[in-house]
């Protein structure tokens, strides 16, 4: 009904159904008919009232619907919904609020300094600082690095992590830059695991000369996640470095072996046929190598090597999907790929 009737002339009915009616549902296609009205004071308080409804899938859609009001009344609703402990929620939140904020650079400081210190606006702010990717939103970042709440200090870095490399060098003052390593190096010692796990992420995101050396220094940590997120990234920063790096490692730390198993795979150095059978080894090789990216080296690469590396990788990592590889590399034009294929499908 609600695409039959002339939305102008029943607006007050369909606000009073978006509020009231007892249909998750029906309230969600209410809001996304009033929307086609151009009676935005009207439109955005009631969708402000709606980020509060009892049904999660109501207050996502209204979070998003308000993403296309780039008014000073959305952004000043959306920043009060960031105090919610549902990350999805606040994922949805910000990446409204980052769009409204695009076109408003000065709007970003005085958000910032508009903000109550409460715990869980400072997690949806560290989001939104991220997406923004402003150097005023970096510097707020950087201050929440030394909050006492671990989960700020993690959120924070994720949020640094999303400034592109360029951004941070700021007019190539390498000085500068430095320092802000230096920073970001400290965390590396941080007493939360989850942090010093996130920055290693984060200095593996933004690269440059000093990170594989800086993520290095953290390959004994005690938490053994932490060690898998060096590994990580120290195979994404330089492969046959952090390979090397591992082997020396191996006797001290079992974990270690595994990892550098997993790269070297990964990575075509060699291919250990017992990976399979090392659950480790096979989630390093499943998070370095993108399955859409493998299937369309292994379709369409015009080189047979990767072809061969590609079919390798995905029956390490897709193997549900055997039978369609197996099919695909039978028929292809190389025979060093029929005879891989062979040769997996015989063993």
């Amino acid at each position: 009904m609600l695409r039959l009737i002339d939305i102008s002339e029943f607006f007050t009915a369909i606000l009073g159904i978006m509020k009231k009616d007892p249909s998750a549902e029906v309230r969600i296609r209410a809001m996304e008919a009033v929307i086609t009205v151009e009676r935005d004071d009207e439109i955005i308080s009631a969708l402000s009232s709606m980020l509060f409804d009892p049904v999660v899938s109501v207050r996502y859609r209204a979070a998003e619907l308000l993403g296309q009001y780039k008014q000073p009344m959305a952004i000043e609703a959306l920043t009060h919904a960031l105090d919610s402990s549902d990350r999805q929620f606040r994922e949805i939140v910000t990446t409204s609020l980052s769009q409204l904020l695009s076109e408003k650079p000065g709007k970003v400081n005085e958000l910032v300094k508009s903000v109550p210190e409460t715990r869980t606006r400072k997690l949806g702010m560290a989001w939104l600082m991220g997406k923004s990717r402003k150097r005023g939103a970096l510097k707020y970042l950087l201050n929440l690095l030394d909050d006492v709440d671990p989960d700020v200090r993690a959120s924070a870095l994720g949020g640094i992590g999303k400034f592109r490399r360029k951004q941070l060098l700021n007019n190539d003052d390498q000085l500068l830059f430095d320092t802000f390593m230096k920073r970001l190096e400290k965390c590396i010692y941080d007493p939360n695991e989850r942090v010093r796990a996130a920055v290693v992420n984060t200095i593996t995101a933004i690269g440059g000369d000093r990170a594989f050396g800086i993520v290095a220094s953290a390959l004994e940590d005690s938490d053994e996640f932490v060690r898998r997120r060096v590994a990580i990234g120290l195979a994404q920063l330089d492969a046959k470095h952090s390979i090397e790096l591992l082997s020396e490692k191996a006797e001290q730390l079992p974990d270690m072996r595994s990892y550098m198993r997993g790269i070297s795979y990964a990575a075509g150095v060699s291919y250990d046929k017992t990976v399979k059978h090392d659950e480790l080894a096979t989630s390093i090789v499943n998070e370095l190598c993108s399955k859409e990216k493998m299937y369309i080296h292994f379709t369409s690469s015009p080189d047979k090597n990767m072809r061969v590396h590609a079919f390798r990788v995905l029956t390490l990592i897709s193997s549900d999907t055997a039978e369609t590889l197996k099919s695909i590399a039978m028929n292809d034009p190389s025979p060093e790929v029929r005879d891989e294929a062979a040769r997996y499908f015989k063993g």
